[in-house]
């Protein structure tokens, strides 16, 4: 790892109190050649995670590793264990929220605000976009934050039925109609320096790709991870969404990576079946038969609660094209049903940290 955790913790507290250090850890510049949340996937394919809301808490193991209480509020999903003192080898000793317990990973943002009462999210979607023998896996530990930019988080609205629809501006929250719930989404770039497991900033070993190509110093093509976030009906949107990090333009989300042994370029590859998680997640399990034949039409179920539902749907929104993998998933991801994945070359070896 290029840099010590110690000195990005020393660079961190020095910049002031903790709200003001997660925003100035989020760039706020575009990367041209990129269309952020309006963009299609980069190297094509890919699959999801869907992972249930685990627990609430004022810690930040990336911008303030060691440190309790002196972040602003976050909202964990994945790894239940999740707090100050996290470490990529911790997480691996941890149970998920996620439906595939493979996935030890933390995912968290900053919590909501509708009218000054706070409001738990539902669950988040992760979507790993990008797939085949040139993407190549996070390495346990990784760590990343992302958001705050028109390119980079959007909000939306996600209907029964249909797929969410999101704006251009992160500043502007939509008014969402009954029977519909918000979504925030936030993308990460896909091309990584191939050595660090987390900069100072948190972002800037990660860069966007300019015209599928990732540039000569950030050579190594990673998933590009979109979180999507799903909030209950209490939440209405518009003018009255504010968040713990400050005004709803502030929309961020934090991403520590930790899969199981080789779990995670096994599903970039085509080779691995997800196996169901202790808890969370329980729908995709039951119904991950019926979903690799039928592509994302899951949503259609009946006997979900409507959460649930929207749930489905949002992550039809998310990764378009992807059929569900249920007991086995023997299918690639990106196939509606029919034949199995194509064998895939051996998977490569994540550098050493």
């Amino acid at each position: 790892m290029s840099i010590t955790r110690n000195a990005i913790a020393a660079a961190s507290i020095t910049a002031g109190i903790a709200g003001a250090l997660i925003l100035s850890a989020l760039p706020a510049q575009a990367h041209p050649g990129h269309d952020g949340n309006q963009g299609g996937r980069q190297g094509g394919g890919g699959f999801g995670v869907q992972c249930e809301f685990s627990h609430s808490s004022s810690v930040d193991p990336i911008v303030m590793p060691g440190h309790a209480g002196m972040s602003h509020l976050h909202e964990f999903f994945g790894n239940t264990a999740t707090n100050e003192n996290s470490t990529g080898a911790s997480l691996l000793t941890g149970s998920t929220t996620c439906n595939d317990s493979n996935d030890l990973s933390a995912y968290w943002v900053p919590a909501l605000y509708q009218d000054g009462t706070r409001v738990a999210p539902i669950s988040a979607r992760v979507s790993y976009e990008g797939r085949g023998a040139n993407v190549t896996a996070f390495p346990a530990g990784f760590m990343a934050v992302a958001g705050r930019t028109d390119q980079t988080a959007a909000w939306g609205c996600s209907t029964r039925g249909g797929q969410a629809n999101f704006g251009t501006n992160v500043a502007t929250v939509p008014t969402c109609d009954a029977g519909s719930r918000l979504v925030a989404q936030i993308t990460f770039p896909q091309c990584w320096d191939g050595t660090s497991l987390d900069s100072a900033d948190h972002i800037s070993h990660l860069v966007f790709a300019t015209g599928n190509v990732c540039p000569t110093d950030h050579p190594v093509r990673v998933p590009q991870v979109k979180l999507a976030v799903l909030y209950p009906a209490s939440v209405t949107g518009g003018s009255g969404v504010t968040l713990a990090s400050g005004a709803a333009s502030t929309l961020h989300a934090d991403i520590f990576e930790a899969w199981t042994g080789n779990s995670l370029q096994d599903r970039i590859t085509g080779r691995g079946g997800q196996r169901p998680a202790a808890f969370g997640g329980q729908q995709d399990a039951q119904q991950g038969p019926q979903n690799g034949q039928r592509g994302a039409q899951g949503a259609a179920n009946a006997g979900v609660n409507p959460d649930q539902t929207v749930a489905q749907n949002q992550a039809q929104a998310v990764a378009p094209g992807q059929g569900g993998r249920g007991d086995g998933g023997r299918r690639g991801p990106g196939q509606r049903g029919g034949g199995a994945a194509p064998a895939a070359p051996a998977a490569p070896v994540a550098p050493a940290a």
